[in-house]
Formats: C-alpha cells, sequence, structure tokens
C-alpha cells in the first residue's frame, strides 16, 4: 500500500515523465496486459483506484495512448472476458436490460439533437456530442464488466478496498493541500476540486458523499476489527465533506444518513438530532456562514434573498423550463443544451432532472426517474434477501449511494461525470451479480451434504471382521467367529 500512496501522489507537472507517473503508466500497462492474457477482473480493479483521481490520470498523457488508458483497460477486460468466458447460468437482470435499453434511447436522441442544432450526424467522433455519449457509456458498459467478471464475495471485498483505498487518495489529497489555507470562516478561495479536477468542488464532495454512505453499513460487518479501519475512512470523508462547503453534500448526506437509521442503524438517529438542534453550536464557524449564505437579509425589515450563487441556479432553472415548453414530449436532443448559449456562459442547467427535461422531455426525465429506482431497488432487494450478511450491507449501502447521488444531481450534473460516479456502476455490476454469489453458496453447501437434493446416503463399504469371543468356563479351546460389519462399526464397537 506505501508503494502504491507513492505511485499514486501527484506528479510535479502535468504531462512531465516524472518518475511517479511513468511507474504509474508501467502499472497500468502491466495490468492491461494481465487483465488480456490472464485474469479480466484485473483491468475492473485498475479502474477501481484510477477512475476517481482524474488529475492523477492528466500525467499519463504524455505517455503513447495515455489519454486513452480508461479505454484500453476497459477494452482489455471485455476481450479477456471474451476469451475465456464464464458461463452464466441465471439470465441477465432486468435492470441491465433496461441500461441498455436507456442507452439507445440516448443514441437515438442524440440524432433528434443533431438535426435541433443544424449540427453533423453523429456517426464518427469528428462530432464531440458523439464523443461526450462515447465517455458516458464507458459508465453503463463498466457496470456490465462489472457483472460479469466479478463472481465472487472475494473478488466484490478486492473492489470495495480498492474503492476505499482510491477515497483516501483523494481525501489526503485534499486535505493535503488545505494545510495552507484559512478555514476560520468561509472564503471560495478555500474550496477546492482535489484529485477530481474538472468535475469542481461540488463535485468532489459528491463523489465523497456517495462513498461514505456506501460504507456506512460495513461498520456492521461481522469481523468487529474491520470497523476500525472503515471507521477511519469515514471519519476522513467526513472531514472533506464538512470543509467542502458544498450544501448540496450537506443535504444529501444527512438525508442518507436518516435513510440508514430508519431501515437498520437507530444508533444514527442521535447524531443527527444533535446536528439537527444543535448545529450552530457544534458545526465550525465557517461550515456555519456558508449553510447561512443561503439567504441574505441587508436590513431588518426587507425579506430574506437567495445568495448569488442560488439566485443563479433559480435563472438557469427558469430558462430551463422555457425551453421544456416548447419541447415537451422528446425535448432538443441527448447533449444539446450546452451549445445553445442560453444564459451567459454556462453550459449546464445546474439541475440534472431539469437538463433531462431539456434535453430528452418528459419521455427521458421519466426514464431517468425509472432508472434511479430501479438501481436503488436492485440494491434494497439484496439487502432484504439476508442471504449473505456482507452481500446485504452491499446492498443496503448501494441503496444509500443512490439516494445521496438522486440529492445531489438536483443542484448540478454529477451523474455524467466519470470520476464522480465510477463507483456507483462499479458497484451497480456488484449488487446485479450478488444473487449469483449467493445460489453459488446454496450450491456448494448442498453439495457438501450428499444426502440433499435427492443424492443418494453414502453407505461405507462393508467388510468381514473377526471377533473373539468370551471363553465359556470349562471351554478350552472355541472356534474365531467372522462378523459381517461395516468400517464405522469397526471403529465404534459392535
Amino acid at each position: 500500500m506505501t508503494l502504491l500512496a507513492f505511485i499514486f501522489q501527484a506528479a510535479p507537472s502535468a504531462g512531465s515523465f516524472s518518475g511517479r507517473a511513468l511507474a504509474l503508466y508501467a502499472l497500468v500497462v502491466i495490468c492491461a496486459f494481465l487483465a488480456l492474457t490472464w485474469k479480466a477482473e484485473i483491468g475492473i480493479y485498475i479502474l477501481t483506484l484510477l477512475l476517481p483521481l482524474q488529475t492523477t490520470r492528466y500525467h499519463l498523457h504524455a505517455f503513447p495512448l495515455g489519454a486513452n488508458i480508461v479505454d484500453i483497460l476497459l477494452a482489455c477486460s471485455l476481450l479477456g472476458m471474451w476469451m475465456r468466458p464464464n458461463k452464466l447460468k441465471e439470465p441477465h437482470p432486468f435492470v441491465l436490460r433496461f441500461v441498455v435499453a436507456l442507452a439507445i434511447f440516448y443514441y437515438v436522441s442524440l440524432w433528434r439533437g443533431a438535426f435541433f442544432l443544424g449540427a453533423p450526424l453523429p456517426v464518427w467522433f469528428k462530432d464531440a456530442r458523439l464523443v461526450d455519449y462515447k465517455n458516458f457509456m464507458v459508465l453503463p458498459l463498466l457496470a456490465y464488466t462489472t457483472y460479469r467478471l466479478i463472481r465472487t464475495k472475494q473478488q466484490v471485498a478486492i473492489v470495495i478496498c480498492l474503492a476505499c483505498f482510491s477515497s483516501l487518495l483523494v481525501d489526503y489529497s485534499y486535505l493535503k493541500s488545505s494545510l495552507g489555507r484559512d478555514f476560520s470562516h468561509y472564503s471560495e478561495e478555500a474550496r477546492d476540486a482535489g484529485p477530481l479536477g474538472y468535475a469542481g468542488e461540488n463535485g468532489l464532495a459528491s463523489y465523497v458523499v456517495e462513498i461514505t454512505a456506501f460504507m456506512i453499513p460495513m461498520l456492521a460487518l461481522k469481523r468487529r476489527w474491520l470497523a476500525v479501519p472503515v471507521g477511519v475512512l469515514l471519519a476522513a470523508n467526513f472531514c472533506c465533506i464538512l470543509y467542502s462547503y458544498s450544501r448540496e453534500a450537506y443535504l444529501a448526506i444527512a438525508l442518507a444518513l436518516l435513510f440508514l437509521a430508519i431501515v437498520k442503524f437507530r444508533w444514527l438517529l442521535v447524531p443527527l438530532l444533535a446536528v439537527a438542534f444543535m448545529w450552530q453550536a457544534v458545526m465550525p464557524v465557517a461550515v456555519q456562514e456558508r449553510i447561512n449564505m443561503s439567504y441574505s437579509q441587508k436590513d431588518s425589515g426587507e425579506a430574506a434573498q437567495l445568495d448569488a450563487s442560488a439566485q443563479e441556479r433559480v435563472m438557469l432553472w427558469t430558462d430551463a423550463l422555457t425551453i421544456f415548453h416548447e419541447n415537451p414530449v422528446v425535448g432538443t436532443g441527448f447533449l444539446t443544451y450546452a451549445n445553445m448559449n442560453r444564459v451567459g456562459s454556462y453550459k449546464d442547467t445546474h439541475n440534472f432532472y431539469l437538463k433531462m427535461l431539456v434535453e430528452t422531455g418528459v419521455v427521458g426525465l421519466a426514464l431517468f426517474i425509472t432508472q434511479l429506482f430501479l438501481f436503488c431497488r436492485q440494491g434494497f432487494k439484496l439487502y432484504l434477501s439476508k442471504s449473505s450478511h456482507f452481500l446485504s450491507l452491499i446492498g443496503l449501502g448501494f441503496a444509500a449511494l443512490i439516494l445521496a447521488a438522486a440529492v445531489v444531481n438536483i443542484f448540478g450534473d454529477r451523474w455524467m461525470f466519470t470520476q464522480v460516479d465510477s463507483n456507483l456502476w462499479i458497484f451497480l455490476g456488484c449488487v446485479m451479480a450478488a444473487p449469483a454469489m449467493t445460489q453459488q453458496t446454496a450450491t456448494e453447501e448442498s453439495e457438501s451434504v450428499p444426502a440433499a437434493a435427492g443424492a443418494q446416503p453414502f453407505f461405507p463399504r462393508p467388510g468381514f471382521v473377526r471377533v473373539k469371543p468370551a471363553p465359556l468356563p470349562g471351554d478350552h479351546a472355541h472356534a474365531t467367529a467372522y462378523v459381517l460389519a461395516s468400517p464405522k462399526l469397526t471403529r465404534d464397537g459392535l
């Protein structure tokens, strides 16, 4: 782990051939080769580690094909899977088929957008919108690849450990860059996107909130000593959430904690109620200032008004609804809003639901909300199955993660950023594969009991055993008797 931490620390300058960047590039090349020729799941492992670290991946762009390492690793995993297929006995889950249908819908909507904008048709990657669509489709493809390759509990545990290690690297990078800043009062200069790059400060907060919501149930693992490293991770994550000054992250983690408290962990109600009633006493001053900034009141006689950031969002939302009313059913086309130049330099509606409403209409928004519901249901069904304590906790954590993701996307587009939502799609693949893991475990247990499932009971092979009878009084000579008996009887006595 120390070696990995050394490798994944940021290099001095993007594009430079530093020793760390070279070591990371060599690691990626080796993992791609191993995924292609040995074990395809290695590609998933390295992607789990790398995808959130956007700025770290920038340092690979100076090397051959360094800008395409995500596509290459995913392709190597897929090719390795097809060359060494594992035969699936169960049909693909409905949620996976729904995701495929939604991907097709988005591509058709991409054509609709080309006609709306008068832009080139999306048939080749010279079209920027098609490139963005391809980059977004990496996420569902990641879920499918994970579903096909991660087939045991041990592999799921490896994926979770790597996701946690990546989260710790994000925490370390963010906290290290914050050492010289003044956190006594709120300031925009105190905010930073950390290793998530162009996802922004709120993107960083959304990523940390999602992995935190997923990991909280892991405190209840049967191996109690695991609560210590999980607790360390959660403490670092909560620190980053607190000083990210992201109000959407505060709301998302509060609702995720409330959900977990209602479903399983009643003790979470204690800190939730404490913060709800005493937040001005327990929260840092800078965090209080950030929360109170949502509304401002210049004079005591005037009504409170939204701060500048919130007013900009309301302005964008109002404009988005105007566009929606002109194209209510199927919208203007997928990935079109950024090319409209509607409100200043903004390329986004700052609300993913409104973005779906504008670009894909009522149909697309309904499909997206259905997708969120199916994801959450898939996780909650796994939790209720109780077939495996470990997998049950994963299902509950995934449901909490989806709830957090649903909240943060109210305030911006966090759904289409690979570095923000890579964990969501990888964990989705694990959750979809979990029922097969439980069936496999049940099958192995039934096979270990031979009489189960109509199997013939095993009888030990009989044999002849020589038994010396007790002599009778006055009997000096007697014959040796031979008795037909099983080996078990010879051990335990007749």
